[in-house]
């Protein structure tokens, strides 16, 4: 997982991208909101901002707005409360998307619409390659921690958190649902993202590279600046993508 701080630069730039794209003073459900940045810079702009996320989440324990728990399934809100429904790099994770997608149409009012920010087959493959780097560095300097381990350190252990190191970017996991993360090279495409929402209810009326370039393994992490990555998005590709939807209106 990426470094916070890391994180909280990337999700700086990206909430203040879509600003222009919400209506002033809209009601907004910051869906899977972590640790709440985004949330709080939205009220601050002033929006009207619940957030939700489960009691589960990594980032419970850093939350900087009221985020509320819920208990993954029903979202706490009246139907037809809630202009926009924002997330970000979250309905990846979403193992029930019948169930959330049901849900968001029930809160959404008439002429609301979704602002979902999601990963991109570019990311998983940089994300890949950047992990594939890691371990092959711990495989050099695994043979060196053995030979030389620090003062207290058990040569088992170290042997056995080094291997773990090394397998880790050859026998890359899931991000998402997936056990493993190969098959998110389709799943996080454009095209697979466009099926999964018009299955549940949803049609695409807009969408575009979020332009910043940037890996799961936090590669360099703050040593590139969001000017760099945004640069680099240009011929590397951009790490995520947003997806303006709406609900699919009944044929008939």
């Amino acid at each position: 997982m990426a470094g916070l701080s890391h994180l909280s630069i990337l999700r700086q730039r990206e909430i203040e991208h879509l600003l222009p794209l919400l209506p002033r003073g809209a009601r907004i459900l910051e869906f899977g909101a972590g640790t709440g940045q985004q949330a709080k810079f939205l009220r601050d702009h002033g929006f009207d901002v619940v957030a939700i996320d489960l009691a589960s989440s990594n980032y419970a324990s850093e939350r900087v707005f009221p985020v509320q728990d819920y208990d993954g399934e029903h979202i706490p809100l009246e139907d037809g409360s809630i202009d926009v429904i924002y997330s970000s790099n979250v309905l990846e994770h979403v193992e029930n998307p019948s169930v959330i997608f049901s849900e968001f149409r029930r809160i959404q009012k008439a002429d609301g619409f979704g602002l979902h920010v999601l990963p991109t087959p570019a990311w998983r493959l940089w994300t890949f390659a950047a992990g594939l780097a890691a371990s092959i560095d711990a495989a050099i300097h695994l043979p060196l921690e053995l030979a030389s381990p620090p003062e207290g350190q058990d040569r088992r252990h170290l042997l056995y958190r080094g291997l773990r190191r090394v397998a880790s970017g050859f026998v890359p996991r899931g991000h998402g649902t997936s056990a493993e993360g190969l098959s998110e090279i389709w799943t996080f495409s454009r095209t697979a993202w466009r099926r999964k929402f018009h299955r549940f209810g949803f049609d695409i009326v807009e969408d575009h590279p979020m332009g910043l370039f940037h890996t799961g393994t936090a590669f360099l992490g703050s040593r590139l600046r969001p000017e760099t990555r945004s640069r680099l998005s240009r011929f590397l590709g951009s790490g995520a993508r947003l997806y303006k939807i709406v609900p699919r209106s009944p044929v008939g």
